[in-house]
């Protein structure tokens, strides 16, 4: 009994453009955000989507709306997938908080440093943790099923490092790009692609922050 799961990353944000923090804050999606999760709604209309998933941060469930499409299937708002929390830093450009504070780097948490947080802010090691127990039981509840989910950088991170992607401190989910991952029935995961964008009819360079 084979479990099918697709991640994606949210559409492009106004922030993300602005290279912000966003964390557990949000920004709208932008034009270009939104036509790229459209390309991606079109790549997964003939897939038998059986569930999804999505962080309950507007940025990534209104990328949910987008890829649900016509697809009769429930949207399920999932608080373990939520991006890391920054603390006071959010909605601050990363260039600023730099000058201010040389010993936090975002770049050093993308390489996976699993103890440095934001004031007020979570680390690596407590997203991996939350991101477990919210993957342990989506797969519990829908073993045999086509899930995908919808979240955002880091904690897609969190998730290849689930996955035991041996690459997850050197690469970043695109956004609106897509993974594929297979579990049997033994618990035993194998990543069949990742940050796939073949579906992008106009490809342009994916903004990170």
């Amino acid at each position: 009994m084979k479990t099918t799961i697709y991640l994606t990353r949210h559409g492009q944000t106004e922030w993300n453009i602005e290279k912000r923090l966003q964390g557990r804050g949000n920004s709208p999606l932008t034009q270009e955000g939104i036509q790229k999760a459209e390309e991606l709604k079109e790549r997964l209309k003939d897939l038998n989507i059986d569930v999804i998933y999505s962080s309950p941060i507007e940025r990534a469930l209104h990328t949910a709306h987008i890829l649900k499409g016509d697809k009769s299937v429930e949207v399920i708002t999932c608080d373990g997938l939520m991006e890391m929390g920054f603390g006071e830093y959010e909605g601050r450009k990363t260039e600023e908080i730099t000058k201010e504070n040389p010993e936090w780097n975002i770049n050093l948490i993308m390489e996976g440093h699993t103890t440095m947080s934001a004031p007020g802010g979570e680390n690596l090691e407590e997203v991996r943790d939350r991101v477990r127990q919210a993957m342990d039981e989506i797969i519990e509840v829908n073993k045999g099923k086509e899930i995908l989910i919808v979240a955002h950088g880091i904690t897609l991170k969190a998730l290849m490092y689930y996955f035991k992607d041996q690459d997850v401190n050197q690469e970043v989910m695109g956004q609106t790009t897509l993974t594929k991952i297979e579990c049997d029935e033994k618990g035993e995961c194998h990543i069949i692609f990742k940050n796939d964008d073949t579906h992008f009819t106009n490809k342009t360079k994916q903004l990170g922050w």
